[in-house]
């Protein structure tokens, strides 16, 4: 069995939660699971994984009975359609569903009707290479380094995504994240190379501060994190994160959108809090669920969003901000009020493991500079 409460515990103290405790009802769907993410035949076995969201709409309880005809009248569903999806409302990339009139009624309603959102965004590569740097600081034992963890793992990441074939290579010829003693320097090395030959990628401090850390780690006798590991193997599941986010929240109601290999794990574990078996959330159908129904559009809309921000530079995403106008910027204006509400009625609604470059550009695009989202 897993005792959820020190995962809980963990979080809380990692990013200073508060409020935690209320009960609240959740309703999740998911959206970009890839499954698992490793390594085939020198590729990744996706080629450019999407951000992955688990998330979707909460209320304090007790627990409504949703009534979403009126929505459905608003938004034109047929009556042939069993339930509502992302694709009823908009389609397209995160640009494109930003002129949909369908987002701006859908968006508003979630409002008019006290639901707040809440999601946890997880970037596959961003999340399998961080060990490399906390690896480095680790090795090294300077506790002033680890004010700068944040911000070189988001620019290691910046590094690694621009050539993701690249960066592929590499992991498979040294079995990352499996390393060998004699592997180390070599792998360090050939990161270097990558910055040296994209070094524009980077503001020139920041470069300069990642080659610093990447040379020092050259010298360390181990490399904790991405050694004695599975080789080619990065993310074996996507459980856990359903996990954190049930522990976290472990007074309040989970409804969650079926999903057979997910249900099967997370039953596997055997969920317990103080020796009893954990009995905070269930697993639905969404078709008989309103509030899942309404989460595949939340989840929907933040997958594309915080995909679109990581696919893209910094300057690129300031400059389509600039052009918004019309239905495109009500909507990004309703989207921003929407995840300010929430992250102001709990900050733990927004769990982000993500690259704070990422985060950033998300400030820049939604008109939220220093909101202070929790990475």
């Amino acid at each position: 069995m897993i005792d959820i409460d020190q995962i809980r515990r963990t979080q809380i103290k990692i990013h200073g939660l508060s409020g935690v405790d209320l009960d609240y009802i959740f309703y999740h769907d998911e959206t970009n699971n890839i499954k698992k993410l490793r390594l085939e035949g020198g590729r990744f076995n996706v080629a450019n994984p999407s951000v992955f969201v688990l998330g979707g709409i909460v209320y304090s309880g007790p627990q409504r009975t949703l009534d979403i005809q009126a929505l459905r009248d608003a938004l034109h569903i047929q009556k042939s359609a069993n339930e509502i999806k992302f694709k009823h409302v908009a389609k397209g990339d995160f640009l494109e569903v930003l002129s949909s009139k369908r987002l701006t009624t859908f968006l508003r309603w979630i409002s008019e009707n006290d639901f707040n959102v809440h999601y946890h965004a997880l970037d596959p590569i961003h999340w399998a290479t961080v060990d490399i740097i906390d690896s480095i600081i680790h090795g090294l034992s300077e506790p002033r380094l680890y004010a700068l963890h944040v911000n070189l793992k988001a620019d290691l990441t910046t590094l690694l995504r621009a050539d993701l074939e690249a960066t592929a290579r590499i992991f498979h010829r040294y079995d990352y994240p499996d390393l060998v003693p004699e592997n180390r320097k070599p792998f360090l090395n050939d990161l270097l190379a990558i910055l040296e030959r994209s070094d524009e990628l980077l503001p020139e401090f920041n470069a300069m501060m990642l080659k610093g850390m990447l040379q020092a780690g050259r010298h360390l006798s181990n490399l904790e994190f991405i050694e004695g590991f599975t080789a080619q193997e990065l993310i074996k599941s996507f459980a856990m994160f359903y996990v954190n986010r049930i522990a976290v929240f472990k007074n309040a109601k989970h409804i969650l959108d079926n999903e057979d290999s997910v249900q099967d794990e997370i039953e596997a574990m055997g969920l317990s809090s103080n020796g009893e078996r954990l009995n905070n959330y269930r697993f639905a159908d969404s078709k008989a669920e309103p509030g899942i129904q309404i989460s595949d559009i939340v989840v929907g809309l933040i997958g594309k969003m915080h995909t679109w921000l990581a696919q893209n530079p910094s300057y690129e995403v300031a400059s389509e901000r600039a052009t918004l106008q019309g239905v495109e910027l009500k909507n990004v204006e309703l989207l921003r009020d929407l995840i300010d509400a929430s992250h102001e009625a709990n900050i733990a609604f927004l769990h982000h493991l993500t690259s704070a470059n990422d985060l950033e550009k998300m400030n820049i695009f939604l008109r939220n500079f220093g909101s202070g989202y929790e990475v």
